[in-house]
């Protein structure tokens, strides 16, 4: 457990303490206008006075948006990988494509989809889904291709079939890259729905952010700032606490980064 403490704990809540530290000394001495960088301490109050009037619920909407988005995002990924392994022409016709769309961002097609489906869920919930797809797709379009051929040769002599090598061998072997793509689409999947809220919505915490930037509410907007990282941290710690039950066996080295 020392060990533990020392090596994970202690360096991030060190690193979150410079920075409060840095944050109160800049704020306290005058530094920088109320405005552009509020005191800590309005943040929290701003925070606690909001969040059961507005924030809240703006929360818990963003929220039910990120995590329907990053789930249709992932079965669609997974159901073109399926379809991938079965039938290989599919996926070598789709790679180019899905590395091509990475050219468009996809917060660009929010205002469209917008356009095309109104101010409801369905608009942010595609643009998240599109975020998450394409990471998780082709890591595990890779991962199933990188499998050993001498590997997938000796299963074959024993007379392995091809339905028995893509779900006991090819799938198993990607699943972590799968994970890897998907510990970064979390990370910005809320951000995402944020900026999809901005294009056209009636809630949400984009919504918000909207009424506060023009009004100068800084400490709000940094509140709604807090908010959102401390979901894509709970989004993140979801994805690496799944990645540990379903990939038992991909253990991490020492020195291994496992964000």
């Amino acid at each position: 457990m020392s060990w533990y403490l020392r090596r994970k704990v202690l360096p991030p809540a060190v690193t979150v303490l410079l920075i409060l530290a840095a944050w109160i000394a800049v704020t306290a001495n005058g530094l920088v206008p109320d405005y552009v960088i509020p005191a800590p301490r309005a943040v929290l109050e701003s925070l606690i006075a909001t969040w059961p009037t507005r924030l809240a619920s703006a929360t818990w909407l963003t929220f039910s948006e990120t995590v329907i988005g990053v789930l249709l995002g992932v079965a669609v990924a997974v159901v073109v990988v399926i379809i991938s392994g079965y039938l290989p022409v599919i996926g070598s016709a789709m790679t180019p494509l899905l590395i091509a769309s990475q050219a468009i961002p996809v917060i660009v097609i929010g205002p469209l989809l917008t356009i095309a489906l109104g101010y409801g869920m369905a608009p942010k919930v595609i643009v998240v889904a599109l975020l998450c797809f394409f990471p998780v797709a082709l890591n595990l379009l890779a991962g199933i291709r990188s499998v050993d051929a001498r590997l997938i040769d000796t299963l074959r002599s024993l007379h392995a079939t091809r339905h028995g090598l893509f779900w006991r061998v090819r799938l198993p072997y990607a699943a972590p890259r799968g994970f890897a793509g998907l510990r970064v689409s979390v990370t910005f999947a809320p951000v995402a729905a944020v900026f999809a809220e901005y294009t056209g919505s009636t809630d949400g915490i984009g919504y918000l952010m909207l009424q506060a930037i023009p009004r100068m509410q800084t400490d709000f907007v940094f509140a709604q700032v807090i908010v959102l990282t401390v979901m894509s941290a709970v989004l993140l710690a979801t994805v690496i606490g799944l990645e540990r039950l379903v990939c038992p066996w991909n253990k991490p080295t020492e020195g291994t980064i496992t964000l």
